[in-house]
């Protein structure tokens, strides 16, 4: 019903549409694993998807979505063969003329055939092959303007991971912010945000998050954007299990700790170059240890095309997990203990660095070849996930089934090229 009222006139819209089928196989090297590891099941996998991508404008209402479920295959054990699942989807519509609605959803479900895509924002990465994992967001925000240049805003987000292994400990957060923003300039802002959150794990252990932010963004150029922000938290915990899941006989509740946010984003989206970096520092609830991390995160990503036929691409991601305490700080549970002694919690849990490079050439108007290697390197003090370092090509094949004519807008970008200012009233 929302998004009717939002609609309109269903002649006014402009929709975009990408329908792509892809076929091909995957082979990686690995040159440094765990012991115990069966590595030989996963160095040739084969991969069918389905890509579509659509994005739909009306004046009122601008929403994109992306949506790409893939069946993988061992080459090496039939018995081995999952399905993955990507999606990101965004909209932002008016609701009147003041307030306006934001939604940002993104959902990665993957097998552990070959669990590691790039990601074009900062993001926590922590590898497993030891069954399938889920990661899901959802972030919801209103926007008010009070005046041209003043407005309020309010929102909630979302989210959750799910691992199949059972030393894995699945996570949920929700938090709510409230901000207020002023426009310097049309193409200058400047934000101030307040947040509560609440991270709840598998283990039962949980913890309270309170922030406090400020950020500044701005245009550059005709396809530059700019955005900073800083940033002050403050986090309780409640541990009731140790670090591998063991139940504490006395719950450990933390002393407040307290850190530091920052990040930086800074994007071109040029007709034939695009490119985009950033990095981001905070609290999280972590991947899979059961318990809040600082985490640090950086990606930088390059597109370009080159005449009619050839396109390519360059991807990296960094990204670290790190204990609140400190290296090996013992947490004294009390008499009796865990199993009769502390627990200890290490400094860094995983450190996790990628590249990839790309190629695209058109055979046709509906054919294309696409080419791609990926070093992966990962370092884990905590199993089950995996010291990693590997090598992997992709060779694919993808057939254009159906376009319009006309490249969808990215759904993280909705919304972004609205500078329009309320009248006042």
């Amino acid at each position: 019903m929302l998004l009717l009222l939002l609609a309109g006139p269903a002649g006014a819209g402009e929709l975009r549409l990408v329908v792509e089928g892809e076929a091909g196989v995957t082979d990686s090297s690995y040159d440094d694993v765990d012991e115990g590891l069966q590595v030989d099941d996963y160095e040739s996998i084969g991969r069918a998807a389905l890509d579509l991508r659509l994005s739909y404008a009306l004046q009122r209402l601008d929403l994109a979505l992306a949506y790409s479920p893939a069946y993988e295959r061992s080459l090496e054990n039939s018995e081995i063969s999952g399905l993955s699942h990507r999606l990101a989807f965004g909209l932002a519509g008016d609701l009147t003329r003041r307030l306006r609605l934001s939604i940002q959803e993104r959902l990665h479900q993957t097998p552990d055939l070959d669990p590691y895509e790039p990601v074009a924002s900062p993001e926590t990465i922590a590898l497993t092959q030891r069954g399938d994992q889920l990661a899901h967001s959802l972030d919801v925000s209103l926007n008010h303007a009070m005046t041209r240049r003043t407005s309020l805003s309010l929102g909630l987000a979302h989210g959750r991971r799910i691992y199949e292994e059972d030393s894995l400990f699945d996570s949920e957060s929700l938090g709510a912010r409230f901000g207020i923003g002023w426009s310097l300039t049309p193409d200058r802002r400047i934000d101030a945000t307040a947040g509560l959150g609440r991270y709840e794990y598998e283990n039962r252990n949980e913890a309270d998050v309170r922030s406090l932010g400020a950020g500044y963004s701005r245009e550059i150029g005709r396809d530059g954007q700019l955005s900073l922000n800083a940033g002050y938290w403050s986090i309780d915990q409640t541990l009731l299990s140790g670090p591998l899941g063991e139940p504490l006989e006395v719950p450990v509740e933390q002393e407040e700790e307290t850190g530091w946010s920052g990040g930086l984003h800074l994007s071109h989206g040029g007709e034939r170059l695009r490119w985009a970096l950033g990095y981001s520092h905070d609290v999280s609830p972590g991947a899979g240890l059961g318990r809040a991390a600082e985490v640090d995160n950086v990606f930088a990503g390059l597109s370009t095309s080159v005449g009619r036929r050839w396109s390519f691409g360059l991807d990296a991601n960094a990204s670290r997990q790190e204990d609140l305490l400190g290296e090996a700080e013992v947490l004294d549970t009390g008499e009796g203990g865990v199993n009769g002694g502390p627990i200890v919690l290490r400094d860094v849990n995983t450190e996790f660095i990628a590249g990839s490079a790309r190629v695209g050439w058109n055979l046709g108007q509906f054919l294309r070849l696409t080419g791609g290697y990926t070093r992966v390197w990962q370092r884990a003090r905590r199993g089950p996930f995996e010291d990693l370092s590997y090598d992997r090509v992709f060779l694919g094949l993808a057939i254009r089934i159906y376009d319009t004519g006309e490249t969808p807008t990215e759904p993280a970008l909705v919304g972004e090229s609205s500078n329009e200012e309320p009248d006042d009233q």
